[in-house]
């Protein structure tokens, strides 16, 4: 959990929507449920709660799409990047932690949705770990606020 006063940033991976929170970021977890599966084509989602008061948009805006009766996610309409999960009637909204400039600074405290856990998730440490050599090319925004993107 981050203390007032922090200030986070991020944003999605085209750079049109970038956003601050200064916190805090309560809760961090680990998803396993169907809808964050199929919303962001990932096994898992780590998520962690922040005021809606706390979290501004300093470029761009999101866009929503209703995933159930009681939330809507939030996504860039440019490049696709999920970004939020907001319960409705709540003070509170959920945001991709790996959508933060620095996604390290917080590790999931529980699992969620565990009924959707893929029979495989538990072994994946034993995959043989592979790095990248070089640097690949990219178009994606760089891990930190620009006064303009591209």
């Amino acid at each position: 959990m981050t203390s007032h006063g922090d200030t986070l940033s991020g944003g999605c991976q085209c750079g049109a929507v970038r956003y601050q929170s200064e916190g805090p970021f309560d809760d961090p977890e680990l998803c396993h449920c169907r809808m964050c599966q199929k919303a962001h084509g990932a096994p898992a989602v780590t998520w962690a709660s922040v005021p809606v008061a706390a979290l501004h948009w300093t470029r761009g805006q999101i866009a929503e799409f209703q995933s159930s009766k009681h939330a809507s996610r939030g996504f860039c309409n440019q490049c696709g990047t999920p970004l939020t999960f907001r319960r409705h009637n709540s003070g509170s909204i959920d945001i991709a932690l790996a959508t933060l400039d620095h996604p390290e600074r917080f590790a999931p405290t529980h699992q969620s949705g565990v009924e959707a856990r893929m029979a495989w998730f538990p072994t994946v440490h034993t995959l043989r770990d592979e790095r990248i050599e070089g640097v690949p090319v990219s178009n994606q925004h760089p891990d930190h606020d620009t006064d303009s993107w591209p």
